[in-house]
């Protein structure tokens, strides 16, 4: 079956990196592609927003053909919506999407938005947010793995991962690298009651055992293997830095009720600090 994605476009500023990266990761798939432009409405005047419309949809259109090419399965078009997350979450459900790209604007404080965490939480389907950097000649896309616990659900969850991180590859032919971090709690680490060495060198040799005995069960022993430790939300954004990685993987687990509200989600932790693009990949809880 044909895969389908969705790309919410952000064309207000002559900001079309996030269409072309779509261009560039998907082609390869010949997915089905829908590009959306997200206009308000205008709450001053009862009077329809058409001319405004039809300027974003003949500019998005005209962007479309040029980057694109005149590629078949592409379309295009402008929605009238203050609500971009349950636009974009009853769209993936009607149309059962298999990739959201979004573009992301950084701020004065954080990268990522209040839209990004909500589509995020509601949408079921992976969703690749890209920054307005343009990727390097000779990227990587880094691949976080969670080895600390054995259920089934993250199990699944690195695998999807992993199985991401190797499809992109062929797509971009950018070289792997997989980082586990060794979890530490940040009260330890502030108090220095922990200190993050002694640990690298006291758990890090099954780490690095764990981490090659999953990459070899995928036939990707080409994959550098990095093992860290800390808190989570720091060190993988670090590592990223440091590889200097274009793209990061990551995993997110939906929690339901109480146990989203007070433990939150380190996915969502690491997003407020790293500045590359990030593949969420998605598996939701079971009820």
């Amino acid at each position: 079956m044909k895969e389908h994605v969705l790309v919410i476009a952000h064309i207000e500023d002559n900001e079309f990196l996030s269409i072309e990266k779509a261009r560039d990761i998907t082609l390869p798939m010949d997915p089905t592609l829908d590009i959306i432009q997200f206009v308000k409405p205008n709450k001053d005047s009862s009077a329809p927003q058409k001319e405004e419309i039809e300027a974003l949809q003949n500019l998005l259109a005209q962007n479309v053909e040029r980057i694109f090419e005149g590629a078949t399965q592409v379309n295009s078009d402008v929605v009238v919506s203050d609500n971009i997350a349950d636009w974009v979450a009853n769209y993936c459900d009607d149309t059962a999407v298999d990739l959201v790209i979004k573009a992301g604007h950084r701020s004065e404080s954080l990268f990522h938005t209040p839209c990004d965490f909500k589509l995020i939480r509601q949408i079921h389907c992976p969703i690749l947010i890209a920054t307005n950097t343009q990727w390097k000649s000779r990227a990587n896309t880094l691949l976080a793995i969670d080895l600390s616990r054995e259920d089934d659900l993250h199990q699944q969850l690195n695998t999807s991962i992993l199985n991401w991180g190797d499809k992109l590859s062929k797509i971009t032919h950018n070289p792997l690298h997989a980082v586990y971090s060794i979890p530490i709690a940040k009260p330890l680490l502030e108090l220095e009651v922990v200190n993050k060495e002694e640990v690298i060198l006291k758990k890090g040799p099954a780490a690095k055992e764990n981490m090659q005995k999953l990459l070899a069960k995928y036939d990707m022993e080409s994959v550098t293997s990095h093992i860290v430790a800390g808190p989570a939300d720091k060190t993988l954004p670090h590592e990223a830095n440091v590889l200097k990685s274009d793209l990061v993987v990551i995993g997110y687990v939906d929690h339901d009720g109480l146990g989203k509200l007070f433990a939150g989600n380190t996915a969502e932790k690491v997003l407020h600090h790293l500045r590359t693009d990030c593949l969420i990949v998605k598996l939701p809880l079971e009820k």
